[in-house]
């Protein structure tokens, strides 16, 4: 024959592929070795269906890369999707605890203050005051961050301008609290009395300065940007004049004044009208409980105020505060204050007997407790009573020595009037046995 038809070789891969009808039934005539007879081109047959095969694969290797690729997204997408949802549940629960906590605190500081009677004094209405402006935070500011992440809103959210606006009501109004309040410490240390008056506008001008300054930055455009929902503008120059100004008068300067005086309070110790005669004596127990209310509050000053500045001073230059943390100063500052209060023994006992009546509900005497004597006295007496039968009868002799005399009402002894005289009997004049029933108390 004049056409040479190779035959096919022996290691040929053959295999039924998907290209279409002709495909199949040229490897079907090259396995009954009948290629003659169709007179099919087996080389050009064969190169065919290797760059078929190769085109396939190269398609494939080239899908198989964006399938990996789209499948590694999907399920890199799912885990940042479950983080996401894991880290907001842990703010959630972070927040709602110091929210409980610092509002809880606050409470029991405050019902501290009005309940036990070495805290019961008219200048503690300063610490009060700085109660106050935790109470404000921890109840005002945090339950609109749970509000918001349980809303799953997108930053920034809806609250937080309300939140910037209480934090920054709350953090002045505590700083020009602190400088009041070492004043009448060191006041109260030298035996000078604060009148209510002047406490009261101490009071009432710590609030209205710190509304003043939070309203002027809320109008003038001088507020923080980051509650702004898009990219936040160069600040201005006013922005950098005002802060400035605002943070070294009204937020520096009543810091390092408040921490001054207690220093000069507690270094002085014994100074003033109130120091003891001779020098070696032991100082009234009064003054020991003053300065040692002065160094709580030292603390107080020294902790809540750097973390109420600190938190001013982030609000107003970080670009975003809640990112570098210096936006959960301030909430440091009123949930801590309180507890510090505690290292205080009025404070820290007042805290107990509170914990007990809300948790507990069992009742607790907020009154003055009475001297030891006496209650080892009464309760010696209301054991005797619970001891004599029912038939006793209990007179009080004196008073004053705390002497009783119990008789048998089975004695029918006449009673004896001193203008009448009882002739004596020899019966009388014997001792009897009843008479030991005669008991005296001192």
């Amino acid at each position: 024959m004049n056409g040479a038809v190779t035959s096919p070789p022996t290691d040929f891969p053959v295999e039924v592929t998907s290209d279409g009808v002709l495909g199949w039934m040229t490897q079907t005539a090259l396995r009954v070795g009948v290629a003659g007879v169709v007179g099919v081109d087996v080389v050009g047959v064969e190169e065919d269906l290797l760059l078929q095969q190769q085109q396939q694969q190269e398609e494939g290797s080239e899908q198989h890369p964006h399938t990996q690729l789209e499948r590694r997204n999907s399920s890199e997408h799912n885990e940042g999707h479950e983080q996401q949802h894991w880290n907001r549940l842990g703010m959630l629960l972070l927040v709602s605890t110091l929210a409980a906590l610092g509002t809880l605190g606050n409470i029991f500081a405050i019902a501290a203050v009005m309940t036990e009677d070495h805290l019961r004094k008219k200048g503690n209405v300063l610490v009060v005051n700085v109660m106050l402006a935790g109470l404000v935070v921890s109840a005002g500011v945090l339950p609109s961050w749970v509000v918001a992440l349980l809303a799953g809103w997108a930053r920034p959210t809806p609250v937080c301008c309300a939140s910037w606006l209480l934090t920054t009501l709350a953090a002045h109004a505590a700083l020009l609290t602190l400088p009041s309040l070492a004043w009448e410490n060191s006041a109260r240390v030298a035996g000078r009395s604060v009148g209510v008056a002047v406490l009261a506008v101490m009071v009432g001008v710590s609030w209205a300065a710190a509304c003043v300054i939070t309203v002027t930055q809320w109008v003038t455009g001088l507020a923080p940007m980051h509650c702004a929902a898009r990219m936040p503008p160069p600040r201005p120059s006013t922005h950098t004049a005002f802060t400035s100004g605002v943070g070294v008068a009204l937020v520096a300067v009543p810091l390092v004044t408040a921490l001054s005086i207690h220093l000069h309070t507690l270094l002085a110790g014994r100074g003033g009208a109130r120091r003891p005669v001779p020098p070696t004596m032991k100082p009234p127990q009064a003054l020991t409980r003053d300065l040692a209310l002065t160094g709580t509050n030292l603390v107080v000053t020294a902790a809540a105020g750097g973390c109420w500045v600190a938190g001013l001073a982030g609000d107003w230059w970080a670009e975003d505060p809640l990112r570098t943390g210096v936006a959960w100063l301030p909430i440091v500052a009123a949930t801590a204050s309180s507890f510090i209060y505690a290292a205080h023994k009025p404070f820290r006992e007042a805290y107990v007997q509170l914990f007990h009546y809300c948790c507990c509900k069992t009742s607790v005497s907020l009154s003055r407790r009475g001297r030891s004597g006496e209650a080892a006295a009464a309760a010696a007496a209301a054991a005797a009573a619970a001891a004599r039968p029912a038939s006793d009868v209990r007179v009080h002799i004196i008073p004053g020595y705390n002497m009783y005399t119990t008789a048998s009402a089975r004695d029918h002894r006449p009673p004896i009037h001193a203008h009448v005289k009882t002739p004596r009997s020899k019966e009388s004049r014997r001792p009897k046995h009843h008479h030991k029933k005669d008991v005296y108390e001192l």
